[in-house]
């Protein structure tokens, strides 16, 4: 399985298609429009890939990081989200505008995306929210264990993850004790 490509860009189509050469081969790989346009002709290129095989093809994915590509194998695990509409889901937004939909359950903002209705972005939210961490989203900045930990227990007591999120970002880094001290009263 191919898992990250880098070469020259040699074509770029408009409906999300890329042609990368590398060592004398030119693959085509789908991206999502967001990552399309982090590219320009002629400049080289270094994508994250996912490999995506049926009896009758092979597909590319192509992400601009990691963490793109982790989302995106996030969004294939949910039943009635496949490939393609896991890629057009991140087309029409941010990995973390994305991200934060999901964890805040703003299913509005998700089914704006083509080939995404109102059910499938409940169900969306309903097998996602909560089990995105920080390294899915574009950042990949990795939060530390005592802020998951945080976000865990605040979640067992009944706190919505957009209420959350609001607190831990008016919270030093700490330890677990005292993070979940200041996160409750931040809360509070």
């Amino acid at each position: 399985m191919i898992g990250w490509l880098s070469g020259t860009v040699r074509e770029l189509d408009p409906a999300g298609l890329v042609i990368v050469e590398s060592g004398g081969v030119g693959y085509e790989i789908a991206l999502s429009l967001q990552t399309l346009c982090k590219l320009k002709q002629g400049q080289k290129a270094e994508l994250s890939i996912h490999t995506y095989v049926r009896e009758d093809q092979i597909t590319l994915f192509g992400f601009a990081n990691s963490a793109e590509r982790k989302l995106f194998r996030k969004l294939n695990t949910v039943s009635g989200i496949g490939a393609r509409m896991a890629l057009n889901l991140m087309s029409g937004m941010s990995t973390d505008e994305l991200v934060n939909a999901i964890e805040s359950s703003d299913d509005i903002a998700i089914a704006r995306t083509p080939g995404i209705g109102k059910r499938t972005a409940q169900r969306l939210i309903i097998e996602l929210q909560g089990k995105l961490d920080a390294g899915t989203t574009s950042g990949g900045a990795a939060i530390s264990s005592s802020n998951e930990d945080v976000r865990s227990a605040l979640t067992n007591l009944g706190y919505k993850p957009a209420q959350i999120d609001a607190a831990l970002k008016k919270v030093e880094p700490a330890d677990f004790e005292t993070m979940f001290r200041n996160t409750l009263k931040a809360l509070g």
